[in-house]
Order: C-alpha cells, then structure tokens, then sequence
C-alpha cells in the first residue's frame, strides 16, 4: 500500500481539475486502460487517462492472479499474435521497471482424449517457435517432478514455458508512468460523468469529477463498468456493449507444506477438472471454474456503480474444492484460507471486444478479456492504438476481436446473463470453430425452424441464428434439437454418415439448405452504381439480373468481406455477405457513403427474408416445376438473379449461386410466405428424391471445390492476389485498395492460398484437421491451414491453407516442388498440394466454371 500511495502523489497530487483538452480521453486504470494510454502516448498522442479509484488497484486487474498465458494457448493466429506482443511487452518492461515478473511456466494436465489431443495440437504449434515445449505421457515422471500433485489419471501433461507470474498492479503503474513520461496526464478518483456527443453521433467531450475535457475520441476501457457511462444523446443513455461482468472465486492461501515448490513452479491447469494452481515458495493460489460456480453480477440501483459486488460463498465453491484436493491432496493440509471473489466481463464467444463502436463516432471500446485480460490487454492495446492512428493494424487481424461481430442482440442483458457464465466456464478451453454453446439458444430461427426441427435437423447457432448442421435420420419430436459442445477431434463424428448422405443428394439429386442467417441488404438510390463500383473490386455495372461475386477491399487490399452484389435495377441492388458480417459490412457501407457523399441507402433485410438453397443436378428441374419458367441454361444460367413467383407466393429472389461450386439456386422469400413456399418444394420435390441438407454439409461440398469463406479462409490480412482471386479483380477502374493491389501484382506474393489433399489418413483412428494444423515442406513450417473437410468425392481429408516464404516469394516452382506435410495434433501425413479447384467428376453441373473458383 505505501509504493501504490506514493505512486499516486506522484502522478495526481497537483492536480485539482482536468486538463482542459485532449487527442484521446481512456476510462479505466487496469491492465486495459493503462495500455492504451500507454501505446497511445508513446505515439504522440495527447492521453488524459481517468480511473475513478486508483491505477491497477481496483476491477478486474486489481483481483487478478497476475497469470499470463503464452501464445501456443490459442488456436486462432491472430489470438496469437496479440498474446505475444502482451508478452514481449511485459518483458521489455520487466528489463528496466522494478516489479515482479516470473517465467515460471504453466503446465497443462489431461485425464480425457480429448484434452489430449488439445495438448497435442498446442504442443504442434508450439514447437514451431519454442524447442523447449514438453509432451510428457508417463505418470512416474510427472509424479517425480511435481510430487505434490496426484496424476495417475493424467493420460497428458504439456509443459508451457512461456507462461508468466507477474504483479499486475506493479504493471498497470508503471504503464501509467511511462505514458505519463509520454505527455500523458492521469487522473485517480476521477469517475467519468457523462460522455457527451453532438452532431453526427461524434464525441466532443467528457464530463469528470474533476471537470471537463474537450476530446473527440474517448476509449471505455472501464473493465466490469465498460458501457455504464453515461451519453444523454443515446437512446439507451449509455453505449450498449456485448459483455457481462460474472463472478470467479479462488482460494489464497499458505505455502504448500512441501519442499518441492518454489517461484518456478509452473501454474498447473487441470483441464477436465476445470482447476488451476499456482503455488510459491510463500503463497498458493488456486481457482476453479465449473459453471455452477459462476455468478452473473446483479445491478444495484442508487449507486453511482452498477453491479453490486457479492460475498465469498464457500458452499458455492465446494465442487471446484473438492477437485483441487483431490488434484493437489496436500492443499488440505493448509491450515487457513482466504476465498476471494473476482470479476470480469465476458463476451458471448469468449473473445475480447475492441474498436469504434457504431453509436457513436469516436466513442472506442476495449473489454470482455473473459478472464485473460493480462495476457491479451498488452498486445490489444497496440492493436487498438493502431486502429485509432492508422485505421488498419499491423498487428493481427482484428475481425475476430472487433466490435462489430456483434449486434444488437448481444448486447441484450438477458442474453448475456444466460451465456456469459457458460462463457466463464471455459476460459481455460480451446474452442474450435465447430463448438457451439447450449445457453441463450432458439433467439432467431426462420419461419420454418419447426418443420425443420421435425425433420430431423440439429441446430447449431452463429449470430443468434439456428441453422442447421446435419439431419437425422430418424427424429423423434422430444429431442433436443441443439448441437452443444464441438465434433469428436478423434475418428469419424457422430454425424459422418449422415452428411455423406445429404452430400450425395447435392451432388446426384437435389438437397434442400436453410440459409437464411446470411446477411442481405438492400442498397438503392441515384449514386448507388458509382458507391458500390468504388467499394467493390470487382466490376458491378453489370446488366440488370446480373449477379456479381466481389471483395470489398481496405486500402492496403486486404478483405473487408466478400459478398454478391445482384443487380435488381438501374440503381437498385441486393447484397448477400457472411452471417458474421451482418453489423460490420453495414458499418463499413455507411461510413464511406458518409465520406463520399453518395446519395443512397443502405437497408439491413436479413431478418425480412428466409433463405433456402436449392442444390443438385435435378435442381433445374425443380425449380421449373414450382416456378413455371424455363430454368435452363440460356434462360437462367449461374450468376444470374430474377424476381420469380413460386405458386402464389410472389417478391421472390432467385439467385443462380450455391456458395458451394454445385449446381442450383438460393431463394430468397418474404417471411410472410415462407411457409407456403417451402411445402410446395417439399411436395414438388418427391419426384426428385429431395433431401434435407445442412451447414456441414456445404462446407464439405465447398472445400472440396475450393471455395473460402470469410473470417475463416480470407480476412483483412488476405488480398486477391494471394487467395487467387485476382480474376475477379477490375483494374480498369477505381476502388479502394486498388494502388495496393497493383503494387502487390508487380512486386510478386510471399505467401498463398492452397488446397491440400492429405494422403494416408485413417478417417476411424486418426485425429481430425480442424484448421490452424502446421503445413511443413521438405520438414520446415511453412504456414497453416484455415479450414478442413472430409472430401466424399476425392476420398481423403481436405484442408485449406497458406504456404509462406518471405524471403523468395511463392513461385509456382515453390508449391510444386518438394515434400509437403501437415500436422494434425503431433502426426504428420504427407499432403498433394492443389493452387486451382481439382478436376472433380462432372456428376452435378454442366458448367465448368463452378468447379474453378480460382480458375
């Protein structure tokens, strides 16, 4: 308490009001806070940093444990990149500031296969940047080097050392005083009062207990109290942010009663236990996090703060005990014990949440750690920094942490208390893109969810939609409908022969795909050609009924999304993007047609249509019959759209696409009729076999053909030229990103996309790809895969990826030479790489195009 005292006087003594004005105001003195003052200053910006109680004392970081995972925790690169540049920061500090920094190492224990195969792939990356990462699977020897510990049901144990013990209190400090050395001024007992906005939604200024401060960007990183500040000028008074604080408990307690402990013995994280340990020469901490245990935060009313802090519950905390004793039997040898009780604010998809939010201009958000604030904060905080100077970061790629991945819906208390402490509950898990959450589900559904229910679809969710995944074969009308949890990493999932199934009918017959969570938008009005040629890549001055694939590029000619831009009018258009763009493509759209004046209007309609995909050979038939219009290939032939009728249901939008390289049609019906549609289709389709199709099995279908997605396969760090989609590109006009992209063309590519069929790979015993495995040429890494399937066609797992060499350039001498592998959870198969779409039987479609996305 004394060294925090005299850092205050330090810092605040003198002053009795706030600076009048400021390049940037940051709320919040934790770990968040004080790093983006901290990156902001040291880059000329002028911060004023306010904290309500004192610098790092109070929230999330004040009750932290001070533990900082290393990189290989994450699955996601751009996780990784972020967590690095927070180690490499916390490190360069620890070198010149006097604090507690130890590299004592986190050790992983697993009792379950599938917390083995978890480690397995954490320990593939990790070899890649660090030899000293260990894979022990013999009880003795752990036993011998962690006595203390009971393992003889550990199947697993990997040894991280990277991982780091460090006071964060002493941290967040000494980030203030470095930022403060910058310029930057902070304030303690300094609360915001009001964030004030004018015209336009745009920052001006905030009200402080201290005064007034005139700025037009203001950074919430206000941990637990993100989004509780008060903006008159919102409908809701405050910015809305999707996430909710909830409550963790852990013991602080003595000194093991062993000799076997010391500063470097590593954190211990049990994860089928869902326990951690941290145990010194002098204390022992230790956490545990079932779900029953966590606590959402009760609001408090005629209280200048929100959340009403709760007491220590030791009955609340009794299973989490019992499986730390039994993991550590001498933890009940200590004869006290001190049952803390800490907060943080969680997300819906356990990820953190920056960037400007868009309710206001200037109004910049930083929060949701989800329990690991220490080791993200650092490195997010350079990322935020970027952004707010450069409007791109160099970092990592963002789309995974920005803020508008989220809408409305999200930001729903009711939505967040039922999820967040399931989200709590896995802050030690991996997730991989297949897992799917059983809180706050059944939110949005189409109008034919319960039809669909009933025959047999299992639904999984993504932007609080429900959308199929696979069907079963016989459903009983009881069951719960909802995938939760994530596919088996071992062997063949629970829905393998379902899915070969459905992907047969798309390939032979005709399947029937529920589509509606995509985003679609209607953009109209006297500009609209010229504000979509400027933002598209492509070209979309097409004729009427012309449908267009493009990217919209930033201006280094990384994707901002790709999406279909169908041509209904002279200045009239419908735009399909990712599901998880909904909230921000729209923010992307408005902000240029701000920018550039342009006299259109862009509408959100993804809730006013339902989606259905009509796939297969037999489609054109199908769609004949209900339609009563020639479908053929001179009437309607692909990337075509047209208003159609089906019975006497009208307003349709028929798009000659399926995402997935097959023949077919996306419908796109006014919910209102969605019913009556879809029965006509069923009824119609018995001729043809019709088959119900899922999710899965359009990623099948579309790896095979090697078409990408959005957040998975291309991102803003991807460009055109390296995910050979520069075809698609227009050169002979103007658009954002282009001098980018004609640079790029001319200097040549260090890195690109790739098809990788894996060769001797058991589908019954092997560990399943997942994306993110290490692809490997001639033995040395070369890159990463981004997504994978089984391909039922070509008969082997697929995977998809990017092979890097930076110093010479991928040539295609590069690609085709040499012994390429992949490793999949620690064993290695050999890999036939492809850089165009493979010849695949031509069993569905008589356009060839469909089968080279890539050409």
């Amino acid at each position: 308490m004394i060294g925090h005292r005299l850092a205050k006087w330090r810092w605040s003594r003198s002053y009795t009001t706030a600076v009048a004005n400021a390049d940037v105001v940051v709320c919040g003195g934790g770990i968040s806070g004080t790093s983006i003052a901290y990156h902001l200053a040291k880059r000329g910006k002028k911060v004023a940093l306010v904290e309500k109680d004192s610098i790092g004392c109070s929230g999330a970081t004040g009750l932290s444990a001070g533990l900082v995972s290393a990189p290989i925790f994450w699955q996601d690169t751009s996780l990784q990149a972020i967590a690095q540049a927070s180690l490499d920061l916390y490190s360069h500090l620890a070198k010149t500031c006097k604090f507690r920094y130890v590299k004592c190492g986190r050790t992983y224990l697993a009792s379950s296969m599938a917390n083995e195969i978890l480690l397995r792939r954490m320990y593939s990356r990790g070899v890649v940047h660090n030899d000293k990462v260990e894979l022990l699977d013999c009880q003795s020897e752990m036993l011998e080097r962690w006595p203390f510990l009971q393992t003889e049901d550990v199947q697993l144990a990997l040894y991280s050392p990277e991982d780091v013990a460090l006071d964060p209190v002493a941290l967040c400090q000494h980030l203030a005083l470095i930022a403060k050395d910058h310029g930057a001024l902070i304030y303690e007992s300094n609360p915001v009062l009001e964030v004030h906005i004018g015209d336009e939604k745009q920052v001006y200024g905030v009200s402080t207990k201290m005064g007034f401060i005139e700025t037009s960007h203001f950074v919430d990183a206000a941990g637990i109290w993100a989004g509780s500040h008060l903006v008159k000028a919102l409908p809701h008074q405050h910015v809305q942010t999707a996430a909710y604080p909830c409550t963790y408990s852990y013991i602080h307690t003595s000194k093991l009663p062993t000799g076997s402990v010391s500063d470097m013995t590593p954190i211990f994280n049990d994860l089928d236990g869902n326990i951690m340990l941290r145990t010194t020469s002098f204390k022992t901490l230790c956490a545990g996090f079932s779900e029953e245990s966590i606590r959402p935060l009760a609001r408090q009313t005629g209280s200048t703060t929100p959340w009403q802090h709760p007491e220590p519950d030791w009955n609340v905390f009794d299973s989490n005990l019992e499986k730390l004793i039994s993991r550590c039997p001498m933890l009940g040898e200590c004869n006290h014990g001190d049952l803390i009780v800490g907060m943080e604010a969680y997300t819906p998809d356990k990820l953190p949440t920056i960037g400007e939010s868009s309710q206001a201009k200037g109004y910049w958000v930083m929060c949701g750690m989800n329990g690991q604030g220490l080791s993200l904060a650092g490195g997010l905080g350079k990322v935020l920094g970027e952004l707010m100077c450069e409007s791109q970061s160099s970092t990592a790629d963002v789309a995974r942490v920005d803020v508008g991945r989220f809408i409305d819906l999200h930001a729903n208390s009711q939505y967040l208390i039922g999820r967040t402490p399931e989200v709590a509950a896995l802050t030690y898990s991996n997730l991989y893109h297949s897992h799917q959450c059983h809180t706050a589900r059944n939110l949005r559904m189409a109008p034919i969810y319960h039809q669909l229910r009933d025959a047999g679809a299992v639904f999984g969710e993504i932007m609080g939609y429900e959308r199929p995944l696979w069907f079963e074969k016989t459903a009983k009308s009881e069951r719960n409908a909802l995938m939760s949890g994530q596919d088996s990493l071992v062997g063949k999932p629970d829905w393998f022969e379902r899915v070969a199934s459905e992907y047969e009918a798309c390939r032979e017959r005709v399947g029937l795909m529920d589509m509606s969570s995509f985003s679609k938008y209607d953009i109209t009005g006297e500009d609209a050609v010229e504000y979509l040629q400027f933002l598209c890549s492509a070209n979309v001055d097409e004729p009427i009924g012309t449908t267009v694939y493009t990217g919209m590029q930033h201006q280094k000619g990384g994707y901002v999304t790709d999406c279909t831009l169908s041509r209904l009018g002279d200045k009239k258009f419908f735009m399909v993007a990712p599901t998880i763009q909904q909230e921000r493509v729209l923010v992307w759209m408005k902000k240029w047609q701000a920018i550039l004046k342009a006299r259109v209007h862009v509408q959100d309609v993804t809730g006013a249509y339902t989606a259905l995909d009509l796939i297969g050979p037999s489609s054109r038939y199908l769609m004949g019959d209900i339609t009563g219009l020639s479908m053929s290939s001179n009437d309607f032939p692909t990337f075509r759209c047209q208003e159609i009728n089906i019975g006497m249901a009208t307003g349709i939008r028929a798009i000659s696409v399926t995402h997935c390289g097959e023949l077919g049609w996306v419908i796109y019906i006014p919910n209102e009729v969605a019913q009556n549609v879809y029965e006509k289709i069923l009824e119609a389709g018995k001729e043809y076999s019709l088959q119900h199709a899922g999710y899965y099995t359009l990623r099948q279908l579309r790896i095979e053909k090697f078409y990408v997605y959005w957040g998975q396969d291309i991102n803003a760090t991807v460009t055109p030229v390296e995910c050979g989609r520069l075809f698609r590109v227009d050169f002979k006009k103007d658009f954002i990103g282009k001098k980018a992209l004609e640079e790029q063309v001319e200097r040549g590519v260090s890195k690109r996309f790739v098809q990788l069929l894996v060769d001797g790979h058991d589908k019954e015993t092997d560990p399943w790809p997942q994306g993110g495995e290490t692809i490997l040429k001639d033995g040395r890494p070369v890159g990463l895969t981004t997504s994978a399937a089984y391909g039922f066609t070509l008969g082997c797992q697929v995977c998809i990826g990017y092979v890097e060499n930076k110093e010479f350039g991928v040539s295609p001498e590069f690609v085709s030479s040499g012994h390429f592998e992949i490793d999949i959870a620690g064993k290695r198969f050999s890999c036939r790489l492809n850089v165009h779409s493979p010849s695949l039987p031509m069993i569905s479609s008589e356009h060839p195009l469909h089968y080279r996305p890539t050409q």
